[in-house]
């Protein structure tokens, strides 16, 4: 529990409720030293702020731990905060779920409300999307050492044994036999998750025993960005690695000094060319089967997050993970910035979000007005 919550303030600046348009977003951050932090932030608002100054002139911040937060003339609330929220930062969430009732009793609408943010980590993920019948590996929860050996029977092998609550590639276990049971049990942390594994790589070989396409030879997984139903894809990755991230992609191990000495003189650069090229192709061109992603989304309460998936051999989607507070760095910081156009596609990545969050502000602009 919050020692401290803070004062609500709802009163208009000329101190006459209804007279003034709310015409402002408040977008709700963490405080100093009360949760992670990530760069996508404040890249968007320097986008925002070279590209839209009048927009970014109606973008408020509110820092948890703050004794005040002021809603004169907002309109709309959106939660910038780590996830999954209650579990990893509970006072943060109850201090945001205060101001979202707050915001209820006004009438004002609320993006990435705290319960949803609390509904990402990847077990809660897996039991809603199966629920809702969206494409996702089966996985369970287990909250101790006793629980691991049962779950990993029910899932089966192969599975994947990591963290619950983590957005990240730390203390994850491809367990593949009963040596690997032992093993896993031995070293695991808690809270963990036992997830099917669900090798799409081994799938594109089945109908391609020759190999001859990128996803048959190495494993992928692609991302996109959701916001309101609408969809913008953001990368395709590409790895030797069943778990892909950027970390261990191709691009990443390649974007190193001795690494593109060797390109040069024509070491990988085949497939190399040709991951770039499938990259920049997959960020130009509609992703496929959107409503998918959006209905992924959707189903956990969130208004927007990147997703994580993968694209079966029929071009289906397979949904790993919905991340609501993404990491995204200006492009300059990208893997192979240059050869992947990574600053155009960042910034363009950030107008499109800011499009989405201007379109909501204007619409609940126009709610509250109507009220």
């Amino acid at each position: 529990m919050l020692q401290r919550m803070p004062y609500l303030i709802s009163m208009r600046k000329d101190g006459v409720k209804g007279t003034v348009p709310r015409q402002d977003i408040l977008i709700v951050v963490h405080g100093p030293g009360r949760g992670r932090t990530v760069p996508t932030g404040a890249e968007f608002m320097r986008r925002v702020k070279q590209r839209n100054p009048g927009f970014a002139g109606r973008i408020r911040f509110h820092r948890t731990g703050a004794d005040v937060i002021n809603l004169d003339n907002v309109a709309l609330i959106a939660f910038w905060l780590g996830d999954p929220l209650r579990q990893i930062y509970p006072e943060c969430y109850a201090e945001a779920a205060q101001i979202a009732a707050a915001a209820a009793r006004l009438g004002l609408r609320s993006l990435n409300a705290p319960d949803a943010l609390s509904n990402t980590s990847k077990s809660s993920q897996a039991l809603i999307w199966t629920r809702d019948r969206v494409p996702s590996a089966r996985s369970l929860a287990v909250r101790s050492r006793e629980e691991v050996r049962a779950a990993i029977q029910q899932v089966g092998l192969p599975c994947i044994v990591r963290l619950d609550e983590i957005h990240c590639q730390r203390n994850v276990f491809i367990v593949r036999n009963e040596r690997d049971v032992s093993t896993t049990v031995a070293a695991m942390q808690f809270p963990a998750v036992v997830s099917q594994m669900i090798d799409v790589r081994e799938q594109y070989r089945i109908s391609d025993p020759d190999r001859t396409s990128l996803f048959s030879r190495y494993h992928h997984k692609a991302r996109a960005f959701v916001f309101n139903g609408n969809v913008i894809a953001s990368h395709l990755f590409f790895s030797s690695s069943l778990i892909v991230g950027m970390s261990n992609s191709t691009f990443a191990l390649e974007d190193t000094r001795y690494r593109k000495l060797a390109c040069k003189i024509g070491l990988r650069r085949r497939d190399l060319n040709d991951m770039i090229a499938a990259d920049i192709a997959y960020f130009r061109t509609s992703v496929t089967h959107a409503d998918v992603l959006v209905g992924a989304v959707a189903a956990l309460g969130l208004d927007f997050a990147a997703l994580d998936y993968s694209l079966l051999p029929g071009g289906q989607p397979m949904i790993w993970e919905a991340n609501p507070f993404f990491h995204l760095p200006g492009g300059d910081k990208s893997v192979l910035s240059a050869a992947r156009g990574a600053v155009a596609r960042v910034d363009a990545s950030f107008d499109w979000m800011a499009d989405n969050l201007e379109a909501a502000l204007d619409q609940a602009c126009h709610e509250t007005t109507a009220a």
